[in-house]
């Protein structure tokens, strides 16, 4: 179980980062949808089930496709780090009044501090966020659950399909295809580490989470729809001093999990370490920007090129009828 539970947090460190922890990238993708957004996020976690269990078992014999692929979580990477360091230096400027810049620095010294200690740094400290958000938001919604908070706002909501669903599916869709290539360098990662029986069922827990929390966080944000609008709403929710600090700290460090998940995706991509430390540099510099308009612009794209991805990666197992990465 200890094994289990190491790379179930593992999973869902890569995975929950700072769109989710904030609840922007939650509103944008399922929130707004109101009743059909509890759809989508079962839609959505049974396609990173999906996904992340085809990530276990598939190989890539072909040269050209294996250097697609691996183009491609290059520049995965190097989007989602722009994205998580953006998003730490928002946090440092919203919550505590400091400079992006600083705090985009800071994130920048902890994470390769961190990640110099290898695997068994990153799967450490994915076991205390995890553990820490989860008994955190669990806490939170059945407080707000006691007040009714919760139970007022399933009265206004109509439970019924509307004709437009199937154009809104697409979110969903892009969601799903990016946690779960998000992940992939992890599940990489870990096949060197654990046997794949105990990567499989630890995938159908992490994705079994993943549908719950994103179901806890969607209830609470739909709860208080006045604050939508903002770029970091999941924080603002809660009024608690004590428990908005434990929510953003939670955010700090999950910030930090997804980044480590993409220094790996830069390890599989490429060999050199010193290319490494340069596209990781840039991806700093980039990350000035501001975190809501690269949260919405580069996911989305990325989702777009993932789904392609994706599409390429089943069809060469089809046509060569051989399932494990090299």
């Amino acid at each position: 179980m200890g094994k289990i539970f190491a790379i179930v947090s593992t999973i869902l460190g890569a995975i929950i980062g700072a769109g989710f922890s904030t609840g922007q990238e939650i509103f944008y993708f399922f929130s707004r949808f109101k009743e059909k957004s509890f759809l989508y996020i079962f839609f959505s976690s049974i396609l990173i089930f999906l996904i992340l269990l085809y990530f276990v078992d598939i190989r890539i014999k072909s040269r050209i496709i294996l250097m697609v692929f691996k183009s491609y979580i290059l520049l995965f990477s190097v989007i989602t780090l722009i994205v998580m360091f953006s998003a730490f230096g928002q946090l440092g400027k919203d919550f505590l009044g400091v400079s992006r810049h600083i705090f985009t620095l800071l994130c920048f010294v902890l994470s390769v501090a961190i990640f110099k200690h290898g695997l068994l740094a990153v799967v450490n400290i994915n076991k205390v966020v995890i553990s820490i958000l989860i008994i955190t938001i669990v806490f939170i919604f059945l407080q707000a659950l006691h007040k009714n908070e919760i139970l007022t706002q399933f009265e206004s909501l109509k439970f019924h399909l509307q004709k437009d669903i199937l154009n809104h599916l697409i979110f969903p869709l892009l969601y799903s295809t990016y946690n779960s290539l998000l992940a992939f360098p992890v599940v990489n990662g870990l096949k060197q580490r654990f046997r794949q029986k105990e990567i499989k069922v630890s995938i159908i827990i992490s994705s079994i989470l993943i549908f719950w929390l994103l179901s806890i966080i969607n209830t609470m944000l739909l709860s208080k729809s006045s604050i939508l609008n903002t770029q970091m709403p999941l924080l603002i929710v809660e009024k608690n001093i004590i428990l908005k600090l434990i929510l953003v700290t939670c955010a700090f460090l999950e910030i930090l999990t997804t980044i480590l998940a993409n220094y790996m995706g830069l390890s599989y991509s490429i060999k050199n370490s010193k290319a490494e430390f340069v596209i990781i540099i840039i991806s700093l510099l980039l990350g000035f920007n501001e975190f809501q308009a690269l949260l919405r612009k580069l996911y989305s794209l990325m989702g777009f090129i993932g789904l392609g991805i994706i599409a390429m990666l089943l069809l060469s197992t089809l046509l060569l009828k051989d399932r494990r990465l090299k």
